[in-house]
């Protein structure tokens, strides 16, 4: 036997909707199929649908119950001979007036100043003419028309085409009135029966559109859309009014008008795309040089265009654009691999796409325009059953301090330096290749005790304050005696090489030539990094054995600190400071204000915490700088 549940659903308005699910017993649980319960109708929605696509529909089911009963509301019969002699905006008027007069009827009001009886209404227009007009019920009940509509949603019809002309006449119509809003349809059917459109789809366009216009009115939570022969007719007219109106527009001004092969939207879609590039670079760049992180941004735009067909602007409606979409949300191969491409790749271009879409709605440059309900649009990313991590992906790898050991071993001075930097500052390629020698307060207490700052310092101390470039937090780092001494040796040594003094507002880390060894306008800024880290790695190997240290890039070093502090939480916070994370910053980088009520004591001592656990890799080189 079947087992059912339904539950009651209170709406404000006090009515009663019910949501019924039945089951079938010894399946599992195997739905047949949720049903809904609305003002007395029943929908079954079809098998296999997500709980979230349900509930949408059920969502969309309750907006056009709440349309309708507005719409039935203020529903005013006339007789259709009205129709030919009131123009449209008169009918309206006069609907507004008899609805006014019922809700005040009870109101004394003088008959010569309003053409009332007490009785009613029998003139339709202050001329005299007599309609019999007639209004809808007090109570909402479903019509043929909003039945149609519910059933379509009830299939997850979208957009919603014109409806049949059976469930549209019979619910604007009331014996042989109809509504005043839909006064043209009377007009189709005034004539013989051979000159009546058999459906709606073969209506002219004209009254299409105007039928569209009309039932947006009536229930605006439905996308209406009307037969793709009578929007390109609209579409035409349109169009060739536009281009007159333009023509006219270029002769006053003296002005070549456009060609009429041209559309009214210029340009293709790899055409916005170049320009979109030109935008993202400018954001990007300051002070005329470009942030390296941009190239993946650019990047993204080239796939675009590789991978996806030239569009005009002027077809790029909403199908066309949930295509584009549907190519990254689909996961497509990588050219390379020829296995799918990661969601977070993927997820990335869509965000670029969101991004690219804003701007050319936004964008001057080109007249196009989002279609209706473009945020519809579903941009959600595939999930593959190869996307399922193992608990070896999730964990952070990090080097021992055995591995560091033979690193620091190895490494030449200048390695050295980057190699004790990165585990003393927690700090990666980005962000050690961007200091510069006027963010380091060497032997001298913390630049904020003067400001309040509660630690305890002195001259035998030295730091380094820094504007995170990815996220623009502040942070501050206390550097390791070991550090210091390298960054002396450092800066002795590089201005022999380059022959001259080093200005404060410089890198620390720079080449034989003085120039940015991070280099920021490239599509691979941090390559010096790697490529020094990659010869180091080969040189270990060769010397302890192609096994001695794991294949880990130079970005490890970032993560060895926040890695050792843990997981507990009062640790995370340290951590999270001393990775630099948190509120961007807005003033003054090494304003006080903002940041003094950050746990810096608590880093400040966990930094020497750290340096004590890595003085086996100390004990290894008691000479750092040679």
């Amino acid at each position: 036997m079947d087992r059912a549940s339904e539950v009651e659903i209170s709406q404000p308005n006090g009515k009663i909707t019910r949501r019924h699910s039945r089951q079938k017993s010894g399946r599992n649980g195997e739905t047949k199929g949720e049903r809904f319960f609305l003002q007395g109708k029943r929908w079954r929605f079809p098998r296999g649908l997500t709980h979230q696509e349900v509930q949408t529909r059920i969502s969309r089911l309750r907006e056009l119950w709440n349309d309708h009963e507005r719409f039935q509301h203020a529903q005013v019969f006339i007789t259709p001979g009205i129709v030919e002699t009131l123009p449209e905006f008169a009918l309206e008027d006069e609907a507004k007036r008899f609805r006014k007069w019922q809700l005040t009827a009870e109101t004394s009001v003088s008959d010569s100043e309003q053409g009332l009886s007490s009785h009613g209404w029998p003139p339709f227009g202050s001329s005299g003419r007599n309609g019999g007009v007639t209004t809808g019920g007090a109570e909402a009940e479903w019509s043929p028309l909003a039945l149609w509509i519910a059933e379509q949603i009830k299939k997850g019809v979208q957009p919603v085409p014109l409806p049949p002309l059976p469930e549209l006449l019979k619910s604007i119509y009331q014996e042989d009135r109809i509504d005043y809003r839909f006064g043209h349809i009377a007009q189709l059917f005034s004539g013989p029966p051979e000159s009546h459109p058999p459906t709606t789809g073969d209506l002219r366009w004209q009254d299409a559109f105007k039928l569209l216009n009309r039932l947006t009115e009536a229930y605006p939570s439905v996308p209406w859309t009307m037969s793709q022969r009578q929007v390109e007719e609209t579409a035409q007219f349109h169009e060739q009014t536009a281009r007159e109106a333009i023509a006219t527009t270029a002769k006053v001004r003296s002005q070549k008008s456009p060609e009429t092969k041209i559309p009214l939207i210029s340009g293709t879609f790899h055409q916005a795309l170049k320009e979109y590039s030109k935008y993202r670079k400018a954001h990007f760049t300051k002070a005329g040089e470009f942030d390296g992180s941009g190239h993946y941004m650019l990047g993204m735009i080239e796939n675009f265009q590789k991978r996806q067909p030239n569009l005009p602007l002027a077809i790029l409606d909403f199908t066309h654009c949930q295509e584009i979409y549907d190519f990254w949300r689909n996961r497509p191969l990588n050219l390379r691999t020829n296995k799918p491409l990661s969601k977070k790749h993927c997820s990335s271009h869509i965000g670029e796409l969101k991004r690219f879409f804003i701007w050319l709605h936004t964008s001057d440059k080109f007249a196009w325009r989002r279609p209706e309900d473009f945020d519809l649009i579903e941009t959600k990313v595939q999930k593959l059953p190869s996307d399922r991590r193992s608990i070896h992906d999730i964990e952070i790898k990090t080097f021992s301090v055995d591995h560091l050991k033979l690193l620091y071993k190895h490494a030449l001075p200048a390695q050295r330096l980057k190699i004790v930097w990165c585990l003393n500052c927690a700090h990666g390629a980005a962000e050690i290749g961007r200091v510069e020698w006027e963010d380091l307060f060497l032997n001298q207490p913390h630049p904020w005790t003067n400001e309040g700052l509660k630690i305890t310092s002195d001259n035998n101390d030295s730091w380094c304050g820094l504007l995170r470039p990815k996220t623009d937090v502040v942070g501050w780092w206390w550097l390791w005696p070991e550090t210091v001494q390298l960054i002396q040796w450092w800066k002795s040594d590089l201005q022999r090489r380059i022959k001259r003094d080093l200005k404060s507002s410089e890198r620390i880390m720079l080449t034989d030539k003085g120039a940015n060894l991070y280099r920021d306008s490239s599509r691979n800024a941090q390559s010096s990094f790697s490529n020094e880290w990659s010869r180091l790695r080969t040189r270990v190997a060769k010397a302890e054995g192609k096994d001695a240290i794991p294949k880990l890039p130079f970005g490890t070093l970032r993560d060895q600190f926040s890695n050792w502090l843990g997981s507990d939480q009062n640790r995370a916070v340290i951590a999270s400071v001393a990775l630099a994370h948190g509120i961007p910053h807005k003033g003054d980088k090494l304003l006080y204000k903002h940041y003094s009520n950050r746990p810096w004591a608590h880093l400040f001592e966990a930094q020497k915490e750290y340096r004590q656990a890595l003085q086996p890799m100390f004990d290894e080189v008691t000479t750092p700088a040679t």
